[in-house]
């Protein structure tokens, strides 16, 4: 069966880390025209600080169920987990077999990670950038803001735009962010936003050299009211081996406050532990 199959393929682990985790190249393709002048950028950078402002009346928290369909020319997967996030980069993803129970689970907070593989007797724990490197991942995404990624908001901290550009096809803008540089961490993070709506549309990760990490895109159907609706369809592309991932939220629950202990991964009894420093 195709759900069985699915659960299969998440019981690697790499595997289950690409669902939200893992992005490599793409092709570069002209998305904006030429740059704003600087007064221009200044009334960009004025309106993401107002909708910022606007965002911070929204959850701070959401527990939703969560469905992944990831296409490639192997064959198509789908499986069905639970996730919960806390703003800015908590996370804790839970898949479960079959017969419903826990089959996998992964938390992280942008720095460090825990993972528990209950088929293997395994715990695994260590840091962010070890996770990143031993599969590939681009630390500006591993380390990034992943509630924003996911619930379609923007990162809560100071953002600054380096530069902006309208769409080579649309009205929307494009925002390249400033990011901090460090010896691990390379590469540029890119908003594109409906100015007339306020509505954040996607983000495009870019290596150096212009070539695309990662994008993601919000489809049109919504929980919720804006400024702090939430995209229950998320679809990540440019994945590597021509694969495209669909990510389906329900029963979307919004809370002001949750304690960073809920993404604890309780170790079981008898399961041996791996250090990822």
């Amino acid at each position: 069966m195709q759900s069985n199959r699915a659960y299969s393929n998440c019981r690697n682990f790499t595997a289950c880390c690409l669902l939200f985790f893992l992005l490599l190249s793409g092709c570069t393709q002209k998305r904006w025209e030429d740059p704003f002048t600087e007064e221009e950028n200044s009334a960009i950078q004025t309106l993401l600080r107002d909708m910022q402002q606007q965002e911070k009346q929204c959850f701070k928290s959401y527990d939703t169920d969560i469905t992944l369909h990831w296409q490639n020319p192997a064959g198509d997967s789908t499986v069905a987990g639970y996730l919960r996030l806390l703003s800015p980069s908590l996370i804790k993803y839970v898949i479960n077999n079959p017969l419903g129970q826990p089959g996998f689970a992964v938390a992280a907070d942008g720095r460090s990670f825990q993972m528990l593989k209950p088929t293997e007797r395994l715990h695994i724990r260590g840091s962010v950038r070890s996770l990143a490197i031993r599969n590939k991942i681009p630390l500006i995404l591993a380390q990034g803001d992943w509630f924003a990624y996911i619930a379609g908001r923007l990162p809560v901290r100071q953002l600054i735009v380096e530069e902006s550009a309208r769409d080579i096809n649309d009205n929307s803008i494009w925002l390249k962010l400033k990011t901090a540089k460090g010896k691990y961490t390379t590469g540029s993070i890119y908003l594109q936003i409906e100015p007339g709506s306020r509505q954040l549309l996607s983000y495009l990760f870019m290596d150096d050299d212009k070539e695309v990490l990662a994008e993601i895109r919000y489809g049109n159907k919504m929980k919720g009211k804006a400024p702090c609706a939430v995209p229950t369809e998320i679809q990540i592309s440019k994945l590597p081996w021509a694969t495209s991932v669909e990510i389906e939220l329900e029963n979307i629950s919004g809370f002001d406050q949750f304690s960073s202990a809920g993404f604890a991964l309780p170790v079981p009894k008898g399961f041996n532990t791996q250090l990822w420093p």
